[in-house]
């Protein structure tokens, strides 16, 4: 089953919703149909990625069993009415789960839901910092992507806390889960100033230690790469100046070269799924320096 063709975990919504539609209810707190009934069609109409179309499924649907969306707006379920916390604790367990099917489904799911903020973030957050030091490497890179995405719904701003110990990800035994965790972090600059400077100066260092290291030339080329994506996504100039000043600091005239040639410049829109994997690592540098 592909990732577009799952089925939501721990929620009873409609399986014809898109997947956007889906998310957006999620993220607001609907998990499960009934707690739609009494909810007005121009508030479900607001969040991003519910469309007319979905609206009519939900009302097809409450209409089966008897309910139907209301007139005026209610305020969306808190955690503690148990839908949201409910979610979370199916998501973890399946998270979790040893059947990688499963595991992989939720792992899906989580990255789509968690492309927009949601209201849930710290129902998993605790449990996904510890997965960050978990045996299973598959756990770690699992707990790494998602605090990633989780970011921009982090008002509490336990990232600046937390980052050191998603940073040191990058670097794990596992070059495979390294680079998985090292290809999301530059979602965590989306969330604010402050996080963005931590990213900045953590591939900064990155950029700097690899040096010595086996994959040395993908990891620079990831880390450029998170820069780009970066910079596209907020236009900010100390992203493309630091940019240029990894690039300068490469002794390989050949790679400095490469880099050059196969960046292009800041408008070029990333991979829609902002990944490196599979690409040669000669078409991977994604900045064009100052001057070049």
């Amino acid at each position: 089953m592909s990732p577009k063709q799952a089925q939501p975990i721990g929620t009873d919504l409609p399986s014809r919703l898109s997947n956007p539609a889906r998310s957006a209810l999620i993220g607001a707190g609907y998990t499960h149909l009934e707690q739609l009934a009494g909810v007005a069609e121009k508030t479900l109409a607001q969040l991003h990625g519910m469309g007319a179309k979905g609206i009519e499924i939900l009302q097809a649907a409450l209409a089966e069993r008897g309910l139907k969306l209301g007139e005026a707006a209610i305020t969306a379920p808190k955690q503690d009415t148990g839908g949201e916390s409910e979610y979370c604790r199916i998501l973890l367990e399946n998270l979790h789960s040893e059947d990688k099917h499963v595991q992989n489904e939720a792992f899906q799911q989580a990255l789509t839901t968690t492309e927009v903020p949601v209201k849930w973030a710290y129902g998993v957050w605790d449990e996904l910092i510890s997965d960050l030091e978990h045996p299973n490497n598959r756990r770690r890179a699992i707990a790494a992507q998602i605090l990633c995405n989780l970011a921009k719904s982090d008002p509490q701003n336990r990232m600046i806390r937390d980052f050191p110990r998603l940073l040191a990800v990058t670097k794990d035994d596992r070059f495979v889960t390294a680079r998985h965790c090292l290809q999301a972090l530059w979602k965590v600059g989306l969330a604010g100033v402050e996080q963005r400077g931590l990213v900045i100066r953590g591939f900064e260092h990155r950029f700097d230690e690899c040096a010595a290291e086996k994959n040395c030339t993908l990891i620079r080329a990831d880390i450029l790469q998170g820069l780009k994506q970066l910079y596209q996504a907020t236009q900010d100039e100390t992203i493309k100046s630091t940019a240029a000043k990894l690039i300068a600091r490469e002794p390989d005239l050949k790679y400095r070269k490469n880099t050059v040639r196969c960046g292009g410049d800041f408008s070029r829109q990333p991979t829609r799924s902002g990944s490196l994997r599979g690409l040669p690592s000669s078409i991977q540098c994604p900045f064009r320096p100052e001057g070049g």
